[in-house]
């Protein structure tokens, strides 16, 4: 099957993309209606659940939009990717802190953690993110900033806080206050709990457009250039992540239905990458029973099916 996205750039596929991305976007907005907006976050709870964007960009420099491509939306869990890349910056031997094997438990599990002496099973469940964001304050004294900087050093894009999602996390996330405790008593903290947990509030609290997240994303996909803030060995170990741990328990559906390197955030958004080719993200708020966007997932798999994107 020909694979749409090489050559866009010469004018003659960017249109056939932007009219896959409309067609992935009504199939998107159909699925959405079977969803409910979390409420995990007070603060992301009165989001206009009919929101819904989609952004593609491609190694050769197309970048194709559809919907509410231009509002930003809270990242959430998407910034785990960009603070693993920005941990590995500094620190490339950083996977033996987080480990790199699907969760055999949901992404908030306490008793998964206490199973493996307080090493987390990869760096996009919520305890490995913890150990990411606490090694990178160490390096980087920030890593909410990191990761803001690093996303608009990939995009060209502004990526804004909002303190008042961060303070709303703050306020009501107890399980991660319990898993932030039990990674201490294991030794696997560098700073205090209330210090990692108001860097982790704060990147996850970042906001950004669909575009924004599309092209930070991209130099996952492009095997070609050494532009990028890591080598390409490094790009193979975290897109073998994204595929096998990205959307924790639902990683297995994602491979089947959509064949491609994902993650996911409960702010609604989905980021999906094809290596070779290019990065798909889609934003939509109504979440499914694990946590992600169900309209979002329905796009890009829809879109996938249509430009022949897949792995496999």
């Amino acid at each position: 099957m020909d694979v749409l996205g090489i050559g866009a750039i010469d004018g003659h596929r960017e249109p056939a993309l932007r009219e896959l991305a409309d067609r992935a976007l009504e199939k998107g907005r159909s699925a959405a209606a079977r969803g409910r907006v979390s409420q995990q976050i007070p603060a992301l709870g009165s989001v206009d659940p009919s929101l819904f964007g989609i952004a593609v960009a491609t190694v050769d420099g197309a970048v194709v939009t559809a919907g509410d491509s231009t509002v930003p939306f809270s990242l959430q869990s998407l910034t785990k990717l960009f603070s693993l890349c920005a941990l590995l910056r500094h620190e490339p031997t950083a996977w033996e802190q987080v480990g790199w094997g699907p969760s055999e438990a949901g992404f908030g599990s306490v008793a998964e953690l206490e199973q493996h002496q307080g090493r987390p099973r990869n760096p996009f469940v919520n305890a490995g993110a913890l150990v990411v964001t606490d090694r990178l304050v160490h390096h980087a004294s920030d890593a909410a900033e990191s990761v803001g900087r690093l996303m608009q050093e990939l995009s060209g894009e502004e990526v804004a806080g909002d303190p008042r999602v961060a303070a709303s996390e703050a306020a009501s996330d107890h399980r991660n206050r319990a898993i932030a405790h039990v990674l201490t008593e294991h030794g696997r903290l560098l700073n205090s709990v209330d210090d990692v947990l108001d860097h982790y509030f704060r990147q996850c609290s970042l906001t950004a457009t669909t575009t924004a997240v599309a092209r930070s994303a991209l130099f996952l996909a492009d095997r070609s250039s050494h532009r990028g803030p890591l080598d390409t060995a490094t790009i193979r170990r975290v897109n073998a992540v994204l595929l096998t741990a990205g959307m924790y328990g639902a990683a297995g559906d994602i491979a089947y239905r959509v064949g491609l390197p994902a993650k996911s955030g409960i702010g609604g958004g989905v980021l999906a990458v094809m290596p070779g080719v290019g990065a798909i993200c889609a934003y939509s708020p109504p979440l499914d029973v694990t946590g992600n966007s169900v309209g979002g997932i329905a796009a890009i798999e829809e879109f996938a099916r249509l430009a022949g994107w897949s792995v496999f």
